[in-house]
């Protein structure tokens, strides 16, 4: 072997507050799966029940290093989910997809 080839990293991070290990996990992903049950209008609610927003999800892949950012485990109070984006993309510099039931989504490759 002449150079170190690193395969491909995926983090799924569900039903949490922030914390430490969500930043362990999503360290240099090349795709996080991440909860962002509510935005960030409703960050009280997401403390107390044990959820991210997607302003804080947003954030741990912009922080980790991560190559694209799969927002899911939204509230049902949320009829129209383009916020979720919206707020996501003021953290994120990269890919973000809004996952939809039963999407299929490739992890980036290596280059």
């Amino acid at each position: 072997m002449s150079e170190p080839r690193p395969g491909q990293r995926f983090a799924f991070v569900m039903d949490t507050r922030l914390c430490e290990g969500v930043f362990r996990l999503a360290d240099q992903a090349d795709l996080l799966l991440i909860e962002s049950t509510y935005l960030s209008s409703e960050a009280q609610l997401a403390r107390n029940f044990g959820h991210l927003t997607a302003r804080q999800a947003a954030r741990v892949a912009q922080e980790c290093g991560v190559r694209k950012l799969v927002l899911t485990h939204f509230s049902q109070r949320y009829t129209d989910l383009t916020p979720f984006y919206e707020e996501a993309a003021k953290e994120f510099s990269g890919e973000i997809v809004v996952a939809t039931d039963l999407a299929r989504l490739p992890v980036p490759s290596r280059r």
